[in-house]
């Protein structure tokens, strides 16, 4: 085996395996999960003064609005949609699982084909990435995210067209590059939903 093919063998191991974290760790559930908006005390009752012995309360005059405490607005609970996020993340990290493995250290095809398989799993998470309805707040977070998603798929669809390892070696590097912008970027995401973080690479 020549060393740029022993190279580009343990780049696409590495940057497999990298992919699968800055993907998400599946061992990052959604267990335990915490509504951003949820405080961990109740607010306290609002308790109308207590009326002296004997003193009879004041009528409304007709016409006039009492001393009315308007509803506020229920907090709004992001469980469900940290639910979809988990459930997006998770099998996109299990797609790659199923594939992580199969890299040749002789057969070029192989690994193109292998690419191409990557950058198809990329491509459809990036794609159910942006149908997911965050709030305005939560969306620069997101689009940060969709946009790293979208680099490695397109390194991944560069490297499923090459023609020899040589061209392949600098694109898997790319590939192990890219992964820190995409795991940074996933747990900004997470972070923002009250996630745990997804594991760092090794």
């Amino acid at each position: 085996m020549s060393t740029s093919r022993s190279t580009a063998v343990a780049l696409a191991g590495t940057a497999l395996m990298g992919l699968l974290a800055a993907c998400g760790s599946a061992g990052a559930s959604s267990a335990g999960y915490v509504p951003l908006t949820t405080s961990p005390t109740p607010a306290p009752a609002v308790v109308a003064p207590a009326q002296a012995a004997g003193q009879v309360a004041p009528a409304v005059a007709a016409g006039k609005p009492g001393n009315v405490v308007a509803p506020q607005a229920p907090a709004t609970d992001f469980t469900a949609l940290a639910r979809r996020f988990v459930a997006l993340r998770n099998s996109g990290t299990q797609a790659l699982a199923a594939i992580k493995n199969q890299a040749s250290s002789t057969d070029l095809e192989v690994d193109k084909r292998l690419m191409a398989q990557a950058a198809t799993i990329y491509g459809t998470y990036v794609q159910q990435l942006r149908a997911l309805p965050f709030p305005a707040t939560m969306k620069p977070d997101a689009d940060a995210l969709a946009t790293a998603v979208s680099v490695v798929q397109a390194t991944f669809v560069q490297a499923s067209q090459v023609a020899t390892f040589n061209d392949l070696d600098p694109l898997l590097q790319k590939l192990v590059d890219g992964q820190d912008d995409q795991l940074a970027a996933t747990n900004v995401v997470e972070k923002d939903l009250a996630l745990p973080q997804s594991t760092p690479k090794p």
